[in-house]
């Protein structure tokens, strides 16, 4: 049979597209695949897709973390509080990183929750049991404000979580037997005192006006100036409250003018408010002396924008200039140097989350990969003499109260802050 020379080039010219097209598909294969391949064949094992390195890494280079343990941080995070709130946060984030960075706890990294009240009991509430119901959450810092940390207590209690505050102040709070309450910060009953010892006896006024925002903080500090400084013998002129929200001061102004005290005491939550008050205080004439309580160790939010009008102003503390305490110097570098300036709370913030480290890396991880809450409570309870940045040994009573936590008296001078004296706990 004959073949046409045609067909036979068209088959040719097929059969040489085909080799080409067998080529490009060699070619093609990508050289990580054929590597994978390659090392899957010599092994006999098969490929697998590694993840990238994830934030539960203890460092780059080490060992990946068996899993993470988290500390809740409660407090006003949004709100006229905020500014406070969220550099207690990062004072608490800040121990957590170092902690982290040293290994975390038994192959565990731990893990900042925060909790946003904004300043308010029932959203307090709220964040309680969300951190309670989270088995994964072993000890939280904060509430912050008096009256969240009173609506939280019984929600905490329930769940064996353990709580440092590093500034809820009133009394009530450890006289309740809530066994998870401790807090980092002097009470009412030690700071309202030695606030009217200082009016009375430093300064000699004899004759003082008293303001309160009717918020728990506010009416719990006030009430315990105003009963040592009758006992002391001095006149109270009038005793007003106003709002939290108030922006316009003067008819109380207007009214304190009028009774023409040595001085006006105005234990403010809001820091930013009571500057308001000293502006427009100072617009409308009043020459009374001014005094205030921890609040107001905000120099952003209280000196700067009283434009002036702060300066020789009084103010109670809950903690040392942290400036004049040499164990807090590497603490203020790290902090100012990741997050700007220290809050009035910052340091205690700092020192309640390495407390809270401490006592969960005492307690240790089960076999389980949990932490026993209970046994983290009872090492806080049990924290004795805790040497950290605030220049005093730490440790808490059975109700759960800092152990012999003194009070500062300062006062604004040349637009900063001065420290003049300290007072022991309960006005001894």
């Amino acid at each position: 049979m004959s073949v046409n020379p045609l067909s036979r080039y068209l088959q040719a010219f097929c059969l040489l597209l085909t080799i080409a097209a067998l080529a490009l598909a060699g070619c093609a294969s990508p050289g990580a695949s054929s590597s994978s391949q390659a090392s899957s064949q010599a092994t006999g094992a098969t490929p697998i897709s590694v993840p990238a390195p994830s934030a539960t890494s203890v460092q780059a280079g080490q060992t990946q973390a068996k899993g993470t343990i988290k500390i809740g941080a409660a407090g006003p995070f949004s709100g006229a509080l905020s500014k406070i709130g969220l550099d207690a946060l990062n004072a608490v984030k800040l121990a957590v990183d170092e902690a982290n960075a040293a290994g975390g706890i038994d192959g565990y990294l731990l893990e900042v929750v925060p909790g946003d009240d904004g300043g308010d009991p029932a959203k307090g509430a709220t964040v309680a049991e969300k951190f309670g119901t989270d088995d994964s959450v072993v000890g939280v810092i904060g509430p912050m404000t008096s009256g969240v940390t009173n609506a939280a207590l019984p929600v905490y209690q329930k769940y064996n979580l353990v709580v440092i505050s590093q500034s809820a102040t009133n009394p009530s709070l450890t006289e309740q037997g809530f066994k998870v309450m401790h807090r980092l910060c002097p009470r009412d009953d030690d700071q309202g005192p030695a606030a009217a010892m200082f009016i009375a006896q430093d300064l000699k006024s004899k004759s003082v006006y008293l303001l309160d925002d009717k918020g728990t903080y506010s009416v719990g500090i006030t009430g315990q100036v105003e009963q040592k400084l009758k006992e002391l013998g001095v006149s109270i002129l009038g005793h007003d409250q106003y709002d939290p929200n108030d922006k316009d001061f003067s008819t109380l102004i207007t009214r304190i003018k009028a009774a023409k005290p040595d001085l006006v005491y105005m234990a403010a939550p809001d820091p930013s408010q009571a500057a308001m008050f000293l502006k427009q205080a100072a617009d409308l004439g009043v020459k009374a002396t001014f005094m205030t309580a921890e609040a107001a160790y905000e120099k952003a939010e209280f000196i700067d924008k009283a434009a002036g009008a702060a300066e020789g102003a009084y103010l109670t503390n809950v903690g040392p200039i942290l400036s004049s305490v040499p164990e807090a110097q590497d603490f203020i570098k790290k902090f100012t140097a990741k997050y700007g300036s220290l809050s009035v709370y910052s340091g205690q913030s700092y020192e309640a989350a390495n407390i809270l480290i401490q006592a969960i890396r005492k307690a240790g991880v089960g076999s389980n990969g949990k932490v026993d809450r209970v046994a983290v409570l009872n090492n806080v309870h049990n924290t004795k003499d805790y040497k950290g940045i605030l220049g005093l040994p730490i440790g808490f009573d059975a109700k759960g109260d800092m152990v012999g936590g003194p009070i500062y008296v300062l006062q604004v001078k040349n637009g900063d802050y001065v420290q003049l004296k300290t007072v022991l706990p309960r006005g001894k």
